[in-house]
């Protein structure tokens, strides 16, 4: 199966996910002992469909004006960003997320806000331009829109329906020196609500 190109912003950033880079070993495009399936013909012939990252661990959940549970699903930093790049002496670091009301029968409103990034020195880098928790996002997509909207797929940036599961980029700037060592995913203000990010990348 192809892994999806994933954008972190649909008009400004393009971030191919590798088979690499999710934790695949890669050999996904080996056709060196695909099965047969017919005379002359190979399973790697067959269209390849788009998948996105697996979550990368338990979900976390969100219990502030609205309720719901949040995956990482990748993560890296990244000098480009929708808007304006980051400023000298800090980058941005992003997460893939995986947006799901909880309990799923209900609308919610799931702002960046709501989250931080949490690292060794988050909070001795704070200053007026990095504030220890994730400062903006793209719209929200749906996994159709995810897989196979590309860049004609705008998202929503307000109320997430019902019974329905949205990902998106998110970002948090931090120090160009941040020790991220064991960084992970937090509700603001709690310390112990928290779900590990994983291995970083670097955007190429």
């Amino acid at each position: 199966m192809r892994r999806i190109t994933l954008h972190l912003s649909l008009l400004a950033l393009a971030c191919a996910v590798s088979l690499a880079a999710c934790g695949n070993d890669g050999d996904a495009g080996s056709t060196a002992n695909s099965p047969v399936t017919g005379p002359g013909k190979n399973t790697s012939d067959e269209p390849e469909l788009p998948t996105l990252p697996a979550p990368r661990g338990p979900a976390l959940r969100v219990d502030a004006k609205y309720t719901y549970k949040v995956q990482v699903l990748d993560a890296m930093t990244t000098l480009s960003l929708p808007d304006k790049p980051p400023l000298a002496g800090t980058t941005a670091l992003a997460v893939l997320l995986r947006i799901e009301a909880d309990p799923a029968n209900r609308p919610i409103v799931a702002p960046a806000q709501d989250l931080q990034i949490n690292f060794p020195s988050c909070i001795s880098d704070q200053n007026q331009y990095l504030a220890c928790q994730l400062d903006g996002g793209t719209n929200f997509l749906t996994e159709d829109q995810m897989r196979f909207g590309a860049e004609a797929a705008k998202g929503i940036s307000g109320t997430l329906a019902a019974n329905t599961v949205y990902y998106r980029w998110a970002w948090q700037l931090i120090s160009e020196k941040a020790d991220l060592t064991g960084a992970s995913l937090c509700q603001v203000g709690s310390k112990d609500n928290c779900v590990p990010i994983g291995a970083i990348r670097q955007d190429s």
